[in-house]
Parts: structure tokens; sequence; C-alpha cells
């Protein structure tokens, strides 16, 4: 095996395949980044079993890349990094010495390494994108847009794994995506693309490694998402992220979402983040929980434990209804507003101990739902 290629591209491509790469395995190999060195491209691969990355390295949009014999090695994770880093210059050389001895040089430093076979590294059956009938794509910012006001509201704990994840659903030339944790529920609708109207799927991604693919996309991409019963595959540009989908069914919110309410406020968004935060640091029993007292002048949030007090006093733009007081946790509700990233927030309730309603009033697509606390003192 011999090769060079330019340092930015490879240290580039080695900080997004070390997201999935093991740091507690009993299968040596997947510590490490396997490099398959082909005539034209390398291709990079990682995986920790639950999310599998494989980076095509070539020279169809510039010249990074030139092989002079093709083979296979397994480098782990940390050295290569960190090699790759500090080798000065603006080409790498690799070149295999003995076996898997690898030696690693730029233009006045080397490095020499133990790699492992290729030949042990498990095969990881990543989907074909050409020949994949599920299949559908969104630009890489309407991607991103649905994670981002969605993800924030998984659950933290595993009790109900389906809640650990972000929900797709698909019916009727529709994207639903959907997280909750039980006690507050974000939902995003989009309409896919004419050809993708006769797609019909339900999926639950899991979180920890959705946020790791959201952070690999450019805004600028398109990303096509292909899945079956048991993995989900993320491409673009030269990337393909594969990840195994939650086998648990996600509970049905729509009874959560309705049209109908008893009292709707309107209020200026940044007014409303500003007041919870400077109530909201009062944290009784470990929780942020704030009162809202709504009438039709102006919404008073307070909070309050043992040793201290805070309220802020806000006006508010328009009220429909009659008066009411809802408590709930004043970080749900930071997180919720935020999502929605609109001057205006609007507030729809239909009894004080009933979930309510977070949105923008111009824009159905995106909905937050929060439980409200039973009882405040």
């Amino acid at each position: 095996m011999n090769f060079k290629i330019n340092k930015k591209e490879l240290l580039d491509a080695l900080n997004i395949s070390s997201k999935a790469v093991s740091s507690t395995t009993p299968l040596p190999t997947l510590s490490g980044i396997k490099f398959e060195i082909k005539n034209d491209h390398i291709n990079l691969i990682s995986s920790d079993s639950n999310i599998s990355i494989l980076i095509v390295l070539d020279n169809k949009e510039k010249e990074i890349l030139t092989v002079e014999q093709e083979g296979e090695i397994v480098i782990d994770s940390k050295y290569i990094l960190e090699i790759v880093r500090k080798t000065d210059g603006d080409i790498i050389n690799f070149e295999t010495l003995d076996g898997d001895y690898i030696k690693i040089f730029g233009i006045n430093s080397e490095y020499k390494i133990n790699g492992m076979s290729g030949n042990d590294y498990p095969t990881i059956a990543f989907n074909d994108i050409e020949s994949a009938t599920n299949k559908f794509v969104l630009s890489g910012a309407e991607f991103f847009n649905i994670v981002n006001q969605t993800i924030f509201a998984c659950s933290q704990s595993g009790i109900k794994v389906a809640l650990t994840g972000v929900n797709f659903k698909a019916e009727n030339g529709i994207l639903e995506v959907k997280a909750s944790d039980s006690y507050r529920l974000a939902f995003k609708k989009i309409q896919l693309a004419d050809e993708y109207k006769e797609l019909n799927f339900n999926f639950t991604i899991p979180a920890k490694y959705l946020g790791d693919i959201t952070h690999s996309v450019s805004l600028a991409q398109n990303i096509t998402i292909t899945f079956d019963n048991q993995k989900v595959d993320f491409s673009f540009s030269n990337i393909n992220i594969q990840t195994r989908l939650i086998d648990d069914v996600f509970p049905d919110a729509s009874k959560l979402i309705s049209n109908t309410y008893t009292q709707k406020v309107l209020i200026n968004s940044k007014e409303l983040l500003n007041a919870i935060d400077r109530t909201s640091f009062i944290k009784s029993e470990g929780k942020n929980i704030i009162k809202m007292d709504i009438n039709n002048d102006s919404i008073l949030i307070t909070s309050n434990d043992q040793i201290s007090s805070s309220f802020e006093k806000l006006p508010i733009i328009s009220f429909e209804g009659e008066p009411i007081e809802v408590s709930c946790s004043g970080k749900y509700l930071i997180d919720a507003v935020k999502a929605l990233d609109c001057e205006e927030t609007c507030l729809t309730f239909s009894g004080n101990l009933k979930p309510f309603i977070v949105k923008n009033e111009n824009d159905d697509s995106l909905i937050q739902i929060i439980s409200p606390v039973r009882t405040y003192k």
C-alpha cells in the first residue's frame, strides 16, 4: 500500500469518520478507521455497530490523491488523527513497510505505527442509493431545520426507548417529524416532492446519532435518505452515514394536536424569552417551574421556592378567552419558543391542566406542545 493525499482533505474526512469509532468494544478493529486504497480513490470506513460512516476521497472535484499501490489497513482512530494533525506539509504520504506496519510522513516529520489487517474489519453493507426504492431527498437546510426544531424534546432516559429518538413518518406526500419526552412534544411537518407522494414509512432514529449526522451536513447539500426495516442511510457529497433504527413503536401524538382552544395569547417572542430567563433561574427540586397568570392586558410570570421568589409582568399583543393560570417548566417553554424562531409567539390553552400549544400563528408546520405542572405553590 502506497499513496499520498492532501492533508486538509484527509483531516476533514477523519474528523467525521471518528464520530462512528467505538471507544469501548471487544472487537479491536472497531477502535480504528479502515483505509481501503483503490486505484483511483480511498474509502474510509468507521463503525461502532450502531452508526457507520463511509467517506470516499477521490479526484473528481480536484486533485487530492495519488495512489501508487492498492491495499487496505485499519489504523487506530486516536493515533491517526493526531499523526495527520501534526504532520507538516500540505501532502501526507502513506507507505506500508512490513505487513501492517506503516510509515506516515510529510516534509520533515515521520511516524511509524502498527496497523491492523483490513480483513479483520466487519463487512458493512451500505444501502445502494441508485437502486433503492425506499428513498427521498431533502435539502441540507430542510434537514437541519427539521432536526434542530425537534431533537431537543427527546427523552434523556431509556425508560421508553422510542422516546430517545426522533420519529419520521410519511403518508400522502407529507413528512411528519416528532420528538417527545412524554412531558412535551415537538412536531414538524413538510411537503415532500411530488415524486415521493406514494412513499409511506414510519421509523425512529436515535437522537444521539441523528445529532452527529446533522453536524456533518452542509446547508448547501442535498441529502438522499434511504431506509429499510432496520437501518437508514444519509448520503450527501462523498459521505454515507448509516444508523440503526430504534426497534420500538413511537406513541401516537395526534390526539394532542387540536385546533380548538379556550384561551389564546399572542406575545413578543424576545420579551417572553427574556422574562422567562430572568425568573426561571430559581429551581425547586431541580426544576425551574414558572407560573403564568394571563389576562386581557398582560402575563405575570412568577417563580418561587422556599427561600426566594421573582416575577415579571409582560404586555401582550392580543388575548382571547377568560383569564387563566398555568404552571410549566421554564426550560421547556424557552426551548419551544427558540425552536419557532419567530417575532411573535402564539400560546393556545384548553384548560390549566391540559397540554398547551406553542406556535407561530402564521405557520402551522411547526408545533410545540407542553404539559403543565399539576400543582404550584
